[in-house]
């Protein structure tokens, strides 16, 4: 059986830089990678858990605001850098880091046993626009050369 790896690209297309984890998304999905699965959602937290369900890797690629690097930066993050975030306060409004807890206790058979994420510094998650801060379009082929070098590195190990 071969690798089963999801790319699920997160955000809204229509809020200026939060739609750069569905363009990178978009251009991943283009590439045709066998064994590769590409989702795109403009929700996260509880919807998320169905999604990821009986992929042995998922990555995640999303925007993020860190305040700490110029934007565009390209981050590469694991599951344990969002540690400190799981909580449970809201079940209808949980985030990432939650949702991926409760559906390793829910479905540890069924949940992916790796998940990565690609995030990217952005600017501007508020104004309603298609178009992306330059800083953060100019991220787009990294962000995407950085998921496809996770995904060459996750089918050579289960090999």
């Amino acid at each position: 059986m071969s690798l089963r790896i999801l790319v699920l690209g997160i955000g809204s297309p229509i809020v200026t830089d939060d739609s750069i984890g569905l363009r990178v998304a978009d251009q991943v999905a283009s590439l045709g990678i066998e064994g590769v699965d590409v989702r795109e959602a403009s929700t996260s937290g509880l919807d998320l858990i169905e999604v990821m369900l009986d992929h042995e890797e998922v990555i995640i690629v999303d925007a993020i605001i860190t305040s700490s690097r110029p934007p565009g930066t390209v981050f590469l993050l694991s599951e344990e850098s969002f540690t400190d975030s799981v909580h449970g306060t809201n079940p209808h409004d949980v985030n990432i880091a939650t949702a991926i807890e409760l559906g390793r206790r829910l479905e540890p058979e069924r949940m992916p046993k790796k998940i990565h994420f690609v995030a990217i510094e952005v600017i501007d998650t508020k104004t309603i626009s298609d178009t992306m801060s330059p800083e953060v379009e100019k991220a787009l082929p990294r962000a995407a050369d950085a998921v496809v070098d996770i995904i060459r590195k996750a089918k050579a190990a289960d090999s």
